[in-house]
This record gives C-alpha cells, sequence and structure tokens, in this order.
C-alpha cells in the first residue's frame, strides 16, 4: 500500500473513531439512576402524585354546547315525546359514532371501486454520479434526468375485485345498519326513562292526594275526639298516618328531581338543565295492540336493524372467501411506459415508449394462500352461527316483549278495578266513621288501601308504556321517520294527567 492509498484511507478511518467514542461517552453521561425519577412520580408508596399544571389544564374537559330547538328553550313551554327524542338524538354521542363508522365504511367502499380504473404514475430519476478509479484523484461526473410516465391497468383475475368490492358494500350495509340500531337503542333508553319520569310525577299526585285523605282521616278523628265519641289514639293514629304520608309525599318529590336529572342525561344534557315535559294520558290505548306474536316476529325479522348488520356481516364474509379463492388464479394486467432521458455526451433528449401485456400465474406460496381461503370459509361459517343466534335471541326478546305487553294490559283492567273499589271502600269507611258507626281502624286500613291502589295503577299504566316500547324495539319499529312506517309514538296519544288523574 502505497503513501497516497494510506492516506485517503486513515481518515475516514479516524473519523470513524471519534464518532464512536463521542456516543459511548453520551451514553455513560446519560446514564439513569432513581433519584432522576423523583420529579416524575409521587415522593413516596404512601403519598398522592400532584400532576404539573400544565397537565391539569390538558385534562379539563372542553365545553360541550348542547343542540335543543329554539322552540322548546322558550319559557313555559312543555315538551312532547317527539322533542324529547329529537334532542336524545342530536346529542347521542353513540348515533353519531355510529355515523362517522358508516361514513368511513362509504369511504372505504369508493376507495375500493378505484381498483377498476387504471393506475397513473410519475417517476423521474435524477442523479449525479462520481465515477472514481483507485488511482486517480478526480474522476469523471456523469448527469442523469430520466423522467417516466407508467400506467397499469388490471384487465382480468378471476372476480377478485368484484369480490372484494362487494365485500366493502356489504360492509357499509353492516355499517348503516348498526346505525340503526344505534338510534333504536338511544330511543329506547330515552322512551324507557321519560315513562319513569312520568310515572315518578304520577306518584308525587297519587302521594298528594293520600296526604289530603290523610288530613281528612285527622280532621275527622279530632272532630270525634272532641264530640267524646273517640278516645286520643284515633287522634294519634291518625296523626301516624298524616306523617307518613308526608313523609312519602317527600320520598316521591325527591325521586321526581332524581329522574328528572336521568332524563336530561339520556337526552345528552347537563342533569340541571331547565325543561318540562307534556304528561301522558293515563287512560292508554290498549286495545290498538291487535297484532299476534308471530306476526311480530316476522315482522322483527324483517325489520331488526341489528338481525340485518349481522346478516350483512355473512355477506361480507363470503365476499372474502370469493376473493381469496381469486387469489389462486392467474391476472393479466397491461402496463405502459412512456420515458425520456437526457443523454450525459450529447444533452440531446431521448424517449421511448413501452407497452407490456403482463401474466402473472401463482405457483407456490408454501400453501399460504389455500390456507387463507380455508380461513376464509370457516370465518364464514361462524359468520353464519352468529347470525342463528342472534336470530333466535331475537325471536325470545319478541316472545317475551309480546306477552310481558299482554300481561302488563290485563294489569292495567285490574289496577282500575282496584283503585274504583278501594276508592268506594274509602268513602265509605270515611262516612260509618264520621257517623259513629264505624271504627278508626277500618278507616286507617282504607285509606292504606287506597293509598296502595293508587300506585298500583300508575305502576302497571307506566309498566304498559315501558313493556310497549320493549315490544316496539324488538320488532324494529320503534323509531322512524318515514310516515309509511307505524312506529311506537302513533300509539301514545299526547293528553293532560289533569283530564286523566291515576
Amino acid at each position: 500500500m502505497n503513501h497516497n492509498q494510506l492516506s485517503q484511507i486513515l481518515p475516514p478511518v479516524i473519523r470513524l473513531i471519534i464518532v464512536f467514542s463521542l456516543l459511548l461517552f453520551a451514553g455513560c453521561a446519560h446514564r439513569g439512576n432513581e433519584q432522576s425519577l423523583n420529579e416524575y412520580v409521587a415522593p413516596s408508596a404512601d403519598q398522592l402524585w400532584t400532576p404539573p399544571k400544565a397537565d391539569i389544564s390538558a385534562l379539563l374537559p372542553a365545553e360541550k354546547t348542547v343542540d335543543i330547538p329554539e322552540n322548546l328553550l322558550r319559557p313555559g313551554s312543555q315538551w312532547q315525546i317527539t322533542d324529547v327524542i329529537e334532542v336524545a338524538l342530536r346529542n347521542n354521542p353513540q348515533t353519531r359514532a355510529a355515523w362517522y363508522t358508516a361514513r368511513s365504511a362509504a369511504a372505504d367502499l369508493l376507495s375500493e371501486k378505484g381498483t377498476y380504473y387504471p393506475q397513473l404514475d410519475i417517476n423521474t430519476d435524477a442523479a449525479v454520479r462520481e465515477n472514481l478509479a483507485p488511482d486517480e484523484v478526480e474522476g469523471e461526473s456523469v448527469r442523469s434526468f430520466e423522467p417516466a410516465l407508467e400506467l397499469s391497468w388490471l384487465l382480468f383475475d378471476f372476480g377478485g375485485r368484484s369480490a372484494s368490492v362487494k365485500e366493502k358494500r356489504q360492509a357499509l350495509l353492516a355499517a348503516d345498519f348498526s346505525h340503526n340500531a344505534a338510534i333504536q337503542d338511544a330511543v329506547l333508553l330515552v322512551l324507557q326513562t321519560y315513562f319513569q319520569y312520568v310515572k315518578a310525577k304520577a306518584l308525587v299526585k297519587s302521594a298528594e292526594a293520600s296526604l289530603q285523605e290523610a288530613t281528612q282521616s285527622l280532621a275527622a278523628a279530632e272532630k270525634q275526639h272532641e264530640q267524646g265519641l273517640a278516645t286520643i289514639a284515633d287522634v294519634l293514629q291518625a296523626k301516624t298516618a298524616l306523617s307518613q304520608a308526608q313523609l312519602n309525599l317527600d320520598d316521591a318529590a325527591g325521586q321526581v328531581q332524581v329522574l328528572r336529572g336521568a332524563l336530561a342525561t339520556a337526552m345528552g344534557m347537563p342533569a340541571n338543565t331547565p325543561y318540562d315535559i307534556e304528561d301522558l294520558t293515563w287512560n292508554p290505548p290498549l286495545d290498538r295492540v291487535t297484532d299476534q306474536v308471530d306476526d311480530c316476529i316476522r315482522r322483527a325479522q324483517a325489520s331488526r336493524p341489528d338481525l340485518a348488520a349481522r346478516k350483512s356481516a355473512v355477506e361480507q364474509a363470503m365476499a372474502r372467501v370469493g376473493r381469496f379463492r381469486s387469489e389462486l388464479f392467474p391476472t393479466v394486467s397491461l402496463r405502459n411506459r412512456l420515458e425520456g432521458r437526457v443523454d450525459s455526451d450529447t444533452d440531446q433528449w431521448e424517449s421511448g415508449n413501452t407497452t407490456e401485456l403482463l401474466v402473472n400465474v401463482p405457483l407456490f406460496y408454501g400453501y399460504s394462500r389455500r390456507y387463507d381461503l380455508v380461513r376464509a370459509r370457516q370465518e364464514a361459517l361462524a359468520q353464519q352461527e352468529q347470525f342463528n343466534t342472534l336470530e333466535q335471541r331475537v325471536i325470545f326478546q319478541v316472545w317475551s316483549s309480546y306477552f310481558n305487553l299482554k300481561t302488563a294490559a290485563k294489569r292495567v283492567h285490574t289496577s282500575e278495578d282496584l283503585l274504583s273499589s278501594a276508592r268506594q271502600s274509602y268513602d265509605v269507611a270515611l262516612g260509618r266513621y264520621q257517623e259513629g258507626v264505624g271504627g278508626f281502624l277500618d278507616l286507617l286500613a282504607a285509606q292504606s288501601t287506597l293509598e296502595n291502589a293508587r300506585a298500583q295503577r300508575v305502576e302497571a299504566v307506566a309498566d304498559w308504556y315501558v313493556s310497549l316500547a320493549n315490544l316496539a324495539r324488538d320488532t324494529g319499529a320503534l323509531w322512524s321517520r318515514n310516515p309509511d312506517e307505524r312506529g311506537v309514538l302513533d300509539m301514545l296519544p299526547s293528553a293532560t294527567m289533569k283530564e286523566n288523574k291515576p
């Protein structure tokens, strides 16, 4: 090795040694220890960690605006069921997430359809190359500029593209049906809470009536005691009954506020949002539910969005089978390349055009593609069984909801008779006690029976509304903006409780 060659080799070697030494020194200088962890964690295991102020501000939730129609914000406005549902759907995060998912699936489908079109690319290669011989200090510099326009088009692939597009299409259908199912679930939740809130308000009115009756019984006992026709025990028992009635009223009023906040939360609003609702009729249209259970089951099989989403998942899995099957067969593609370059010697432009018909025949991939096909088939069979399982569950849900609604309707009729007889019994007992021919214990028993009958009447009617909503949801007819489709709201006429007291 001569002196010139050695002088060319040593500087890179020396630079490499210096860089390696600096990296080694940096690693040793930054070697961690346990003391360096204290600024990131709590001082000890028995003390709380105090987050930095910057991190605390980052954790604060962003201000959220509740979307409420302007006509509902007017003072004194009473929200109907349709208003409650509209506010809930406008502010429900689950329905928005399902909608965004469906939009993503739509974009995925449109992207997959792009495989039917040719692909056009521009490639440019610009370079400067130094050719240096071993015994030369200065070499030859070669400059090159080679742009190219390339078109490639898949002509035939034994159905692979169509299967992929079908797979994406079924995925979009599943996402759209899942969005519908999310709307149905959101409406069911807000209706259930709405009916519980209405029931709580009715129980307050029932407790107020019981309080009035207890006050009337106390007045009768005091009058009888003043006339010497009753003992002080009757007065004390009447006061006890009055205190119990007041306590029940306080509990019912508190429960109203709790359920009012629960309904606001179900609508996506803060619990302290001011609003008021319009009450439903307490004479529900029991006779309007005339469908047979088999008709409800058939409607559910045709209209349930979650069942339709699962069916689309089965079709998506079957399309995936076709896509993997096509990978076992040849593909035919067309490629055209229009290119040019600048000759470095003459600085002249040279162009060329190449057209190719490419046939790709898969021969052997370690059996991976065949097992991909087997896996796709098994996944399709699994999806089919999941669909069968959901269908059986849907049938059972409709069956249970149907007979729960029938039972609830019978309870409404029975509670009406019970309330009527309990009210008559109380009137008779009060009259007998005021006339001095009846005992005070009989009056208290009749008063307690009337209070329970009134509460059972409220419970029965509210349970009927909830059962109706459950059946409508289970049959897929809970909520629809299509006027041609009959929903559960058609069976809920709006009325005031003053016209139909419980």
